[in-house]
C-alpha cells in the first residue's frame, strides 16, 4: 500500500496522483465572463456532481497543478460571481483534452 503525505511532496506530483486517482475523469468546461465582459471558456478535470436532492455540481477553479497560479476562471469568477458548467461529451472530448494542454 503507498501512503502518500501531501506535506511531504510537491503540488505538481499531488496533482499527478489526484488525477490518477480517479478514471475515467470527467471533463467540464467552465464559462465565465471577465469585468470587461469578455468571455472565456475553460476545461476542468477536477469536476463533478455531487447530489442530486439538492442538486451540486462542483468544479474547482483554484491553482494550476503543472504552474501552481491562478487560472482566469478563478479571477473571472471573483469578479462576476457566475459560472456556466458545460459537460463534455464524447465528440469533443479529444478537442477538450488538446485545449487543456499548456
Amino acid at each position: 500500500m503507498l501512503e502518500i503525505l501531501p506535506k511531504d511532496i510537491s503540488v505538481q506530483r499531488l496533482h499527478q496522483f489526484l488525477l490518477g486517482s480517479i478514471g475515467p475523469r470527467p471533463i467540464a468546461l467552465a464559462s465565465t465572463i471577465d469585468a470587461e465582459g469578455y468571455p472565456n471558456l475553460a476545461p476542468f478535470s477536477f469536476f463533478n456532481v455531487f447530489s442530486a436532492n439538492p442538486p451540486i455540481l462542483i468544479f474547482s477553479p483554484a491553482r494550476s497543478g503543472r504552474s501552481n497560479t491562478l487560472k482566469d476562471t478563478y479571477y473571472n469568477v471573483k469578479e462576476i460571481p457566475e459560472v456556466v458548467i458545460n459537460v463534455v461529451t464524447f465528440e469533443i472530448a479529444e478537442s477538450v483534452s488538446l485545449d487543456s494542454s499548456p
